[in-house]
């Protein structure tokens, strides 16, 4: 093609799609430049076909961890929508919640749930509440809802949503299997370990059966389901799973996309449990490295890294590198998540502990109690969290000494 021809031609934007589904980023990145260069040359920062090709580069920087990068093209994105299009019209929310994700990827929750929030409302109103896209942003508030610890709030979001896309799509359709998964991950999340694996060995099956076993959602499966047989003990097959989780990533985003990295992190802690110290050291540093390069120091990906190499620390006996590591963790989840969220109460717990084994009662009974009204709050006295967490402070209050406030905790939680 002549440069004038090609500068606009959809045949770039399609190649640009064709390379980013089959995993070649940088050759759709290279496409989706010239293609959106060549739309404000000659249609202006306002058309439509500009509009779409600033969506498409942010979902592509996004794909592959620029967020920084991908986050002014989704703003231009979603205000030219709003100025041309209005706010309710189908491609304004489709923006609006592209915006949302990526929010929650960079750790602003709130910014992200009002965004949710107002995408699902028009897609209500506009679409009704059985629509594919209704359905997407349904499961997009319940996961906004999950990261901010409102489970229950999460759980009726997903539940609607599974139970439409059962009855409009079938079991096997990929929106169905990605809302069995986002439903086993809630399960998870409250505890119901067994309820969890059902839906994701259903989820996997259906990813396997539908998408080839190097599916981004696939993978995502394998992924979820070795971190559940992590949490009930099973590390062999949870190790099975998580190899196969990384190669397949490794092979397909490279091995800075922050899934691959997730991998990296998940492999390196599940290491760490069989007792393969050296084996998760290397896993555990180049996953924080890859976190702090890509998403930041405050992404709730790169705080769970950081928090993974402190527990490393702490088992190779290095407590005050371990120390250290658990501080800044435990600073970024009460800045991104508040101080209430259960993944800021569990680093609360864990540098506890890390000051009880140094034996720093008065440092660390402040933690433990902290731990146990965070619980309280949240799930209330009878709650398996909370009880665990009043035999922690009760245990640690009887070794200071005190042992009239020892008495009155487990006289008042029943333990």
């Amino acid at each position: 093609m002549e440069p004038a021809e090609r500068a606009t031609s959809t045949l770039i934007n399609q190649l640009g799609l064709l390379l980013k589904d089959q995993g070649d980023l940088d050759g759709a990145e290279a496409l989706y430049r010239e293609y959106l260069e060549g739309c404000r040359e000659t249609f202006g920062d306002r058309h439509p076909h500009t509009l779409t090709s600033i969506n498409n580069l942010g979902e592509l920087l996004k794909k592959k961890g620029d967020l920084d990068g991908a986050e002014p093209l989704y703003r231009e994105a979603l205000e030219g929508c709003r100025e041309t299009l209005g706010d309710r019209h189908q491609r304004t929310l489709t923006s609006i919640g592209n915006l949302g994700l990526l929010l929650q990827d960079l750790g602003d929750l709130d910014g992200a749930e009002a965004l949710f929030r107002e995408a699902l409302e028009g897609r209500r109103e506009t679409l009704g509440d059985r629509h594919p896209d209704t359905l997407a942003s349904i499961n997009n508030l319940g996961s906004l809802l999950k990261a901010k610890g409102d489970l229950d709030g999460a759980e009726a979001l997903y539940r609607e949503a599974l139970e439409a896309k059962r009855e409009t799509l079938g079991d096997r359709h990929q929106r169905t299997l990605a809302s069995i998964n986002n439903l086993g991950s809630l399960l998870k999340a409250k505890g119901d370990l067994d309820g969890a694996e059902a839906l994701y060995r259903e989820a996997l099956e259906g990813c396997r059966e539908t998408l080839g076993d190097r599916h981004p959602d696939t993978l995502a499966s394998i992924n979820n389901l070795g971190m559940l047989l992590y949490a009930k003990g099973d590390l062999d097959g949870a190790e099975s799973l998580h190899r196969e989780a990384l190669e397949g990533r490794r092979e397909t985003l490279g091995d800075r996309h922050p899934n691959t990295l997730g991998s990296v992190n998940n492999l390196g802690a599940l290491l760490i449990e069989k007792g393969d110290l050296d084996g998760a050291g290397a896993l555990l540093r180049e996953a924080l490295e890859g976190c702090r390069e890509t998403l930041g120091d405050r992404h709730p990906k790169t705080l769970n890294s950081i928090n993974n190499l402190g527990s490393l620390l702490k088992d190779l006996g290095d407590l005050d590198g371990a120390e250290a590591l658990f501080r800044e963790a435990l600073e970024g989840c009460r800045e991104t998540l508040g101080d209430r969220h259960p993944d800021t109460l569990d680093l609360v717990y864990g540098l506890g502990m890390l000051l009880q084994t140094q034996g720093r009662l008065g440092d660390a009974i402040p933690l433990f109690r902290e731990d146990l009204e965070g619980f309280t709050a949240r799930y209330g006295k009878g709650h398996e969290e909370t009880q665990s967490s009043a035999r922690n402070l009760v245990e640690v209050l009887t070794e200071a000494g005190r042992q009239r406030e020892a008495d009155e905790i487990a006289a008042t939680y029943s333990v």
